[in-house]
């Protein structure tokens, strides 16, 4: 799944960059990369639960309502419905960056996955934002229907699925020490 998301978040990306207007279909398609990205980061949880606490399934449940949120976004935009895209806007960019925060921390702190996969969950909102303003130059940036930036959450998903695959490969994973 981490696999086919992330080649659709490259796919998209590239599509945009290639074809720079945004386009109403591709706030359709983003929606399979963006429901595989919520499969593998319930996957990561599932991972490290045991180790990991209230603060992880805080940072999960605020990641994956932002998910949600964002998506009822791109349903209102592909419906015509101001209303849906009002409401996803701000609130599932900001419950999905803060999730992802306190589930990144959390992840680091747990020590159960290599260090970058939390690393790369902290990551991931200001890697895209930051790979779209940069490619602004050819794709401006626009609210819906253009993805240049979408290929940071590609990296993200490709960083955790082979996070997971590691631990998968050694077996019972060793905590590794934390200092508080």
């Amino acid at each position: 799944m981490a696999v086919a998301s992330f080649l659709g978040w490259t796919a998209l990306a590239v599509e945009s960059f290639i074809t720079p207007p945004p386009q109403d279909y591709r706030d359709a398609l983003i929606l399979i990369p963006w429901t595989l990205y919520a499969i593998v980061i319930v996957g990561v949880h599932q991972a490290q639960r045991e180790r990991t606490g209230g603060f992880a399934v805080i940072g999960l449940v605020l990641t994956l309502a932002g998910m949600a949120t964002s998506a009822v976004g791109n349903v209102g935009v592909l419906l015509g419905s101001q209303a849906m895209v009002a409401v996803s806007f701000p609130i599932g960019p900001g419950l999905f960056s803060l999730g992802m925060l306190l589930f990144g921390i959390a992840t680091f702190r747990a020590g159960i996955l290599p260090r970058y996969a939390g690393v790369m969950l902290v990551l991931a909102q200001p890697l895209t934002i930051g790979i779209g303003v940069a490619l602004s130059w050819h794709v401006p940036v626009h609210p819906h229907g253009s993805f240049t930036g979408g290929l940071g959450h590609g990296i993200t998903v490709l960083m955790l699925a082979i996070a997971l695959v590691r631990v998968q490969r050694m077996g019972e994973p060793q905590q590794a020490t934390v200092p508080r």
